[in-house]
């Protein structure tokens, strides 16, 4: 379970920064208490805020996340990094591939690694319990992953992805792709991004049989 000051964190870096209204009604708490936690957060140096004009009324504020806050959210890093390392001495030696391919094989080997040690117990569950596995792993390794059920599909998101933060924002994450595929031998094809997801990773799963529209 994740304590209220870390989901604020983490809707604020869902939306790249938010109001205490807008943390508010997403996560339903009252403003009174959204406000002591950011109180908190911003004396603790994880969030910053910034005076917002508006043309009526009088002004708000708009809080994001700082350096610290980030590296908050990120306390699976050094498992992903310990796992990376493992890959390292198996890639081609210098020279063979430019920089970023380099880096996208390394995240590939280390994603279909994890994705091995990982699949049998996955693959036993079904529909939504095998997507919260996955989540729950994908955690553990320096994400904040989440999925939302649908009606013939389940969507994970990933909003801390080291592999868009070190490598390239554009284009196939080596990652996510690599590591769900493998993991659920399912389906697995990437999304496209919402206007309020902030740099982040999101692949659909086509489910054989529907389970349920919960959204988690």
């Amino acid at each position: 379970m994740h304590s209220t000051k870390t989901e604020i964190l983490a809707h604020l870096k869902r939306r790249d920064g938010s109001t205490v209204d807008g943390i508010a009604s997403s996560l339903n708490l009252a403003p009174m208490t959204v406000r002591q936690h950011l109180t908190a957060l911003e004396r603790d140096g994880a969030v910053r805020s910034q005076e917002v004009r508006r043309a009526t009324g009088r002004p708000h504020h708009s809080y994001s996340l700082t350096d610290d806050g980030h590296r908050h959210l990120a306390n699976g890093f050094d498992r992903l990094l310990a796992l990376l390392v493992e890959q390292v001495g198996l890639t081609e030696p210098n020279g063979v591939l430019e920089p970023d391919d380099r880096r996208s094989k390394l995240f590939r080997a280390a994603a279909q690694t994890l994705a091995e040690r990982h699949a049998p117990e996955v693959r036993a569950l079904s529909g939504e319990a095998q997507a919260e596995r996955a989540v729950a792993i994908l955690r553990l390794h320096g994400g904040f992953a989440e999925f939302h059920a649908e009606q013939d599909a389940i969507e994970i998101r990933d909003f801390g992805c080291v592999y868009r933060e070190m490598v390239t924002r554009m284009g196939p994450c080596a990652w996510h792709e690599t590591f769900l595929g493998a993991l659920l031998d399912a389906d697995v094809r990437p999304a496209e991004e919402p206007a309020e997801c902030a740099v982040c990773c999101r692949y659909i799963i086509r489910t054989r049989v529907p389970e349920s529209t919960r959204s988690f």
